[in-house]
């Protein structure tokens, strides 16, 4: 198993564990506990996806890749790149700071709690996600 396969599965899991645990501070109202698990997360997976795309390729000359698999890594990589484009979105808002009043409130901020349940349930099965491409592709 290659680094990269080690690092992805070790990331999946952590980032999993950690979503779990930020999901449950927002819940409990601990919100700058939240707040830091989230930067932590979103700058985390930034990261993993750069490493992902630079580091990254299938040589088809040594195997092939069933069309389902082709078409699950298609569809697990653009559930991800959503979800991360998503938490960007609610993490910088968030850091920008809420409007003096509502009317100048941006839209994530509104619909924050919304937006974020959406989120979390689709980060949850990207990361499960990628445990499985990682193990099926070792």
């Amino acid at each position: 198993m290659s680094l990269f396969y080690i690092i992805s599965i070790c990331w999946a899991v952590v980032s999993f564990i950690v979503l779990l645990v930020a999901w449950r501070m927002a819940v409990e109202g601990k919100i700058r506990a939240h707040k830091g698990l989230m930067i932590f997360l979103t700058l985390g997976a930034w990261v993993f996806i750069s490493g992902y795309f630079f580091n990254q390729s299938y040589d088809m000359r040594e195997q092939t890749l069933p069309v389902a698999f082709i078409i699950w890594i298609a569809f697990h990589g653009t559930i991800g790149l959503l979800v991360l484009i998503g938490a960007s979105g609610l993490v910088i808002s968030r850091l920008r700071g809420r409007g003096r009043d509502a009317a100048s409130e941006s839209h994530f901020n509104r619909y924050h709690k919304l937006y974020g349940r959406a989120l979390v349930v689709l980060w949850l099965f990207s990361h499960l996600g990628g445990i499985f491409n990682a193990l099926f592709l070792q």
